[in-house]
């Protein structure tokens, strides 16, 4: 796997998870697992106020938070 590769690291975490639904986990719990981790890694790579701010955003934050350029398609927009 080359380092950084978005799509190699979404298809071992699709693995993981797969593996981890087969074995009766429930996917509700194996969610609270990656995002408690994601969190983790916020908090320790960018801070915890950078890392509240990120995930503020991302749970109350909305399009009309950002100004987009109208000319892109909003469905490459994330």
């Amino acid at each position: 796997m080359k380092r950084n590769d978005m799509a190699d690291m979404h298809k071992q975490m699709f693995l993981l998870v797969s593996l981890l639904k087969k074995d009766g986990h429930d996917p509700l719990a194996i969610a609270g697992c990656m995002l408690a981790g994601a969190v983790q890694i916020y908090q320790a790579e960018l801070g915890e106020d950078t890392a509240f701010q990120l995930l503020d955003q991302i749970a109350n934050g909305g399009d009309d938070d950002f100004d987009f350029d109208e000319s892109v398609d909003k469905e490459t927009i994330h």
